[in-house]
């Protein structure tokens, strides 16, 4: 992360969530040739054809649902935890205790993030709503009968918000995070540039971390000129303290 000066944007096909970027899809089914008069010039590579307005709106529809369906493949994400210090996280995701983590904020890290190339439109913040049924949630289910998102940015928009949905039994995660809009990309996520001295406020060893880990953390962060707090986590530290008077 201080080599680089990036974050790792993985992509949601390869979280063990299956539910990340769970949507329902309507859309209008491909008319035959003959549905209705024929007034629309549509052009390919087999050149002009004639088509009618229901089977070319139909094809905008089937054509809008295949994002929606492939989710997964154009969407990126980066996650935070919103929560207080969590001993779960810690064991989660900080090797049990005993790894590294970052203190930010959401203000600090919007203004950290360098989405160079990279259209407003296809970026998006927020913290995560947890659902007990997916299915049964309003926000996801798309109706593209009635309403087709144009492609691009009306289609951009729409997608990444599926981002920022996930079940209760996630809730202790208590997330955060940026998420991203890709075309389909064949790699594993994507590396996005970051003024890390803007991005972060502290670092932290956990917990159960071996005393020589700080050490270690505070040598790297010394050879990237990183001048920020370190500390260990006073989680697993304990209330009673003994005193020794002299006499």
């Amino acid at each position: 992360m201080l080599a680089h000066r990036t974050l790792w944007f993985t992509k949601a096909r390869l979280f063990d969530d299956p539910y990340e970027g769970f949507c329902q899809v309507e859309y209008s089914k491909i008319l035959p040739p003959e549905a209705g008069p024929e007034w629309v010039t549509q052009e390919d590579g087999q050149g002009r054809t004639m088509m009618s307005v229901p089977r070319m709106l139909a094809g905008m529809s089937q054509r809008s649902a295949t994002y929606f369906q492939n989710t997964r493949e154009h969407l990126y994400v980066n996650s935070w935890c919103l929560a207080d210090e969590s001993m779960a996280m810690w064991e989660i995701y900080g090797s049990a205790g005993r790894g590294v983590a970052i203190q930010s904020s959401v203000e600090r890290y919007k203004r950290a993030a360098k989405f160079t190339g990279i259209r407003p439109q296809q970026y998006a913040f927020d913290a995560v709503k947890y659902h007990g049924d997916l299915a049964s949630c309003p926000e996801l289910q798309l109706d593209l009968k009635s309403s087709i998102p144009m492609p691009g940015a009306g289609i951009w928009s729409k997608l990444l918000q599926l981002g920022f949905h996930k079940r209760v039994c996630f809730e202790h995660e208590k997330e955060w995070r940026a998420a991203l809009y890709q075309d389909h990309r064949e790699d594993d996520g994507c590396n996005i540039d970051f003024d890390m001295d803007e991005l972060i406020s502290a670092v932290f060893v956990g917990p159960r971390a071996a005393s020589f880990l700080l050490d270690v953390v505070w040598s790297i962060m010394n050879r990237f000129q990183f001048d920020k707090p370190l500390d260990k986590s006073a989680l697993l530290c304990s209330p009673f303290i003994k005193t020794i008077e002299s006499s």
